[in-house]
This record gives structure tokens, sequence and C-alpha cells, in this order.
């Protein structure tokens, strides 16, 4: 379960013009369990509050992850810098829209792990893959083995 360190509380005043900083690290993937296996990503979140329920998130990660490589399933480091906006309104039942969000407003908050996270997954390269000759050896030998 991801910590409250990346919830926001839209109807706390203020939040216009707030700015948050994350480091994110290896605890954080392993909680979200996806592809990514380990990485070091420093986050910045700078909130726009339009209205009183609508604000927009603009969200930069900037670091390196880990992942399998895709020919040899070693690991494999990827670097990333990505800078993606959320626009998060606030209504009668919550609903995903792609860049749109909406919260209940009986809610008021947002957790924004996933999306920090989708975002940098969002920004990896479609083949991950080591450099030529970076690949595992022994795989690659097996692989070629079995290549006609």
């Amino acid at each position: 379960m991801l910590n409250n360190k990346y919830t926001i509380d839209l109807l706390a005043g203020g939040i216009d013009g707030m700015t948050a900083q994350y480091d994110i690290d290896d605890d954080f993937f392993k909680d979200i369990d996806g592809l990514i296996e380990r990485g070091q990503i420093h986050t910045t979140l700078k909130v726009e509050g339009n209205a009183r329920t609508r604000f927009n998130l603009h969200i930069h990660s900037v670091g390196t992850v880990t992942v399998p490589c895709d020919r040899c399933l070693a690991e494999v480091e990827i670097p990333v810098d990505t800078t993606d906006d959320l626009t998060v309104k606030l209504g009668a039942e919550y609903s995903d829209e792609g860049d749109m969000v909406i919260i209940p407003e009986s809610d008021g908050y947002i957790n924004i792990a996933q999306f920090i996270y989708e975002y940098i997954v969002l920004s990896l390269p479609i083949q991950k893959v080591h450099e030529p000759g970076g690949c595992d050896a022994a795989t690659i030998e097996a692989l070629q083995t079995h290549i006609l």
C-alpha cells in the first residue's frame, strides 16, 4: 500500500501554487508491482487551481529506472525525463477520462502515486534493450542456437 505522502487534499486552502518534491526509490516500485523493478526518480509536482473545483497538476519526473531487457531479460537501466499534466475536477462520482480525473467532492483528495507511475512507464521506449553488445552473453548465445 502506497503511503499518504502522495495524497493531495483538494479541499485544503492554499493549494493553488503548491509545489511538492518526491524522491521515488525501489520501495515505490515494489508497492506498485508493475513492469519497473527498481529506480531512482525525482518528481516535482506543481498544482494550479483554476477554481475551487478544478486543478491542473504538472508532474515532472527525472531519473532512471531498471526494467528487464526485451532481448536478454537481464536488467537494463533506462533514463526517464517526462513532464505531464493531469486535470483534476471535483464532481459527483469518480471518473478517469484520460488526462482528466473526476474525484468525488465528498472525498476531496487524490493519491497521485499511480499517475506518477503510469507517466514514467509511458515515457519508456517501446523496446527496452541494452546498447549493442550489452546484453547477457550466455542468453544471446542460447538464442543464436534457435535462430534459423
